[in-house]
């Protein structure tokens, strides 16, 4: 089951670049992240009473940050980054979140050193890095500036996930991702309402269309995602959970190779370095 899900949530979040990447021709990236955070918290609305009755006030706070650095401002990098790189780098330097989620967790979450646990996430890195230097398109359209962006986002990735793991243990996953959502999605509504020009963007004749995209990426992408990955989380630990980005280069490159993007055997050679650390890193 555990790593169904980890396939499951590898396929829905390496979907999720080249969504972004069609919503961006039409809306700007601040733009999509506040819709992706509204419409996240839109389809969560059916779940929304049963599951914030039993958020306990002492677990505020815990919510808010998994809101904040694991969707929130997640989301803004993301979009911003990918107006200058393309999807499959995009998810390839996100597989770095499981090296940021260990490094995070010795240093502030008293997580366990473990050698074998380092190697892993070394040998996965490594498959993530092979798809950047063999990728020659990626490479040649990396920007030092937006790809740092996506390496902050993995941070706060990593940030999050550990606080879930050490803090978030007794709420319900669907309670978590409910929380985390309502307390960020004001910041999103207030930003589309009064400092953007949603209203004569949403005019356009592709921006439907654009819409639908972010759509699927809040429903699928973020809401049903977001609680799947917490209940992994729960179930596993915390490095296993963000080995999830390991998968999702594969998947991200494969969108992207339909959408005119390169795609050659030394992905497939670098995806089998990925899964090798993931076994390491589950095994440990």
């Amino acid at each position: 089951m555990q790593w169904f899900l980890l396939i499951l949530l590898s396929v829905i979040w390496g979907s999720s670049f080249i969504l972004i990447k069609k919503a961006l021709v039409v809306f700007p990236p601040e733009q999509v992240a506040a819709l992706r955070i509204f419409l996240a918290f839109a389809a969560l609305l059916p779940v929304a009473g049963r599951g914030l009755r039993h958020l306990q006030r002492s677990n505020i706070k815990y919510a808010f940050v998994v809101g904040a650095v694991g969707s929130g401002i997640p989301a803004f990098l993301f979009a911003t980054a990918q107006t200058h790189i393309n999807s499959g780098t995009s998810g390839v330097l996100n597989s770095l979140t499981p090296l940021s989620t260990f490094v995070i967790g010795v240093l502030l979450f008293n997580t366990v050193f473990k050698w074998q646990k380092l190697l892993g996430v070394l040998i996965g890195l490594s498959g993530a890095l092979t798809l950047i230097l063999f990728s020659a398109r990626s490479f040649g359209e990396q920007n030092l500036f937006y790809s740092s962006l996506i390496v902050l986002a993995t941070i706060c990735y990593a940030i999050s996930v550990n606080v879930v793991k050490k803090y978030c243990q007794n709420i319900p996953s669907a309670t978590l991702t409910m929380a985390s959502f309502s307390l960020v999605m004001p910041f999103a509504v207030i930003y589309l309402l009064f400092f953007s020009n949603f209203s004569s963007i949403i005019q356009q004749p592709n921006a439907p269309l654009a819409l639908g995209y972010i759509a699927i990426l809040a429903g699928v992408g973020t809401a049903l995602a977001n609680s799947l990955f917490f209940y992994l989380t729960q179930q596993t630990n915390a490095l296993f959970a963000s080995s999830v980005t390991y998968g999702m280069p594969l998947v991200a490159l494969s969108w992207g190779f339909l959408d005119g993007e390169p795609l050659s055997i030394i992905h497939f050679v670098a995806f089998a370095l990925i899964i090798s650390g993931v076994y390491l890193i589950y095994q440990s």
